[in-house]
């Protein structure tokens, strides 16, 4: 057999000269010292022991028959950002475009009378930094807070940072807002990839914010971009010498500002560059044990799809997220952030009319996103990570290969050689 293989609910990894039989759904693991081939003893009796399952319900194909509607809110509230990040996907400026009060409130109105949950989330995004739109969206929030109060309903607001606005901390926390800052390392790493859009070094900034969460004992995440130019062992250290808790890494990917769609590992920009699958695991897994000595949590999206499958890489791609862009267009994608992306018209999904106040959805182009499914891809069908990993990133898959029902290459690549590792650390902790 291969490496690893999927049968039903559960991995089968070949290690060494034994098996070890993973099921994420059960929460089941155990060892066995021959292939439990299907219809074998040992393949009965692993069955009898809550193996093999048919995977759920939840992770099938969405259809239009059965869309209930959006699940949560995303604003791409602004096109300028403070910042000059080298890898940036959105391209921002410091005097890029705003949404307008009018289309958040119409996208909001929207959202909310279609929502059939008892939780109204609400995540403010990038394409640029929202922060720069406080006043925007301390409007947004009030007026989810009235709905939820007078419906009887929960709020739930998301907001994802460069971090270098510290005023902004008390709010955030007062409002009691999950909060994702964006930052890559110490000084010599944050103010290379990082910098302020005039060049001055950001690091400072950024640390300001996190001391300032860290003393108020507040739960945040930094969500970094990891370029195997640097030690991720390192970048670990330093954000748990700060008091960090959780960090969320994902690998540089070869797309933004001055890279284009070539192989990936011969894209660079100064002395930063994309990891290959390999290097990135080896790393990540380096990067875990240094975790463990300052109580940190690491994860990347990989590992919560591990433990939580989907067929879909993403939310948007099943019409779960309804993402707003400033300029008034519901898109498929956090990355297709105003209709002057190239590949707008491949993620659009739908159009705020100002002028009326109607929100309208494309159901054809619904439709098309829902058909980007891992049991539908060619090249996932009968891949064992195919609820991982599910075709990777359709943006990135498009500008890189124009096929939107390609694969994200280096996604899966690095798919493939981090979850049999994964699968055997975990067998190792529980000691079988």
């Amino acid at each position: 057999m291969d490496l690893i293989s999927l049968i039903g609910d559960t991995f089968v990894v070949r290690s060494n000269y034994s098996y070890i039989i993973f099921s994420p759904f059960s929460g089941k693991i155990t060892r066995t010292p021959c292939l439990p081939e299907i219809g074998s003893s040992v393949f009965v009796s692993l069955s009898n022991a809550g193996f093999f399952k048919q995977p759920p319900d939840s992770i099938k194909k969405e259809s239009l028959d059965s869309w209930t509607g959006f699940r949560s809110l995303t604003l791409l509230v602004t096109r300028r950002c403070n910042l000059a990040c080298v890898y940036c996907y959105a391209t921002a400026k410091l005097n890029g475009r705003s949404m307008s009060l009018d289309t958040a409130m119409i996208a909001l109105d929207y959202f909310y009378k279609q929502l059939k949950g008892n939780t109204l989330r609400i995540t403010f995004h990038g394409g640029g930094e929202p922060t720069l739109e406080w006043i925007l969206m301390k409007e947004v929030v009030a007026k989810s807070q009235f709905l939820a109060k007078r419906d009887e309903k929960e709020t739930r607001f998301v907001i994802v940072t460069n971090g270098t606005n510290n005023k902004i901390i008390p709010w955030l926390i007062e409002n009691k807002f999950g909060i994702s800052i964006s930052a890559d390392g110490p000084p010599s790493i944050q103010n290379r990839n990082r910098p302020f859009a005039n060049g001055d070094p950001s690091s400072k900034a950024v640390e300001k914010s996190i001391q300032h969460l860290v003393k108020c004992d507040y739960p945040f995440t930094i969500r970094l971009t990891f370029s195997s130019a640097d030690s991720l062992s390192d970048i670990v250290k330093y954000f748990g010498s700060l008091g960090v808790e959780s960090l969320h890494i994902e690998p540089l990917f070869p797309f933004g500002r001055f890279y284009g769609t070539d192989n990936i590992d011969q894209k660079k920009c100064g002395n930063i560059c994309s990891p290959s699958g390999g290097e990135f695991v080896d790393a990540f897994l380096k990067g875990m044990d240094v975790a463990k000595s300052f109580g940190m949590k690491i994860t990347n999206s990989h590992l919560s799809h591990l433990m939580k499958w989907s067929g879909y890489f993403c939310g948007s791609a099943s019409g779960r997220s309804m993402i707003v862009t400033d300029d008034g267009f519901v898109s498929g994608c956090l990355e297709v952030v105003d209709s002057n992306d190239p590949n707008f018209e491949t993620f659009r999904l739908g159009r705020i009319h100002s002028d009326s106040g109607e929100v309208v959805i494309d159901n054809i182009a619904l439709g098309r996103l829902q058909d980007r499914h891992g049991d539908i891809l060619d090249h996932c069908k009968d891949c064992f990570a195919r609820y991982v990993c599910s075709g990777g990133c359709a943006v990135k898959t498009v500008r890189a290969s124009g096929n939107f029902m390609g694969r994200d290459l280096p996604y899966c690549v690095f798919t493939k050689n981090l979850i049999p590792k994964i699968i055997e650390q975990i067998a190792n902790l529980s000691k079988i």
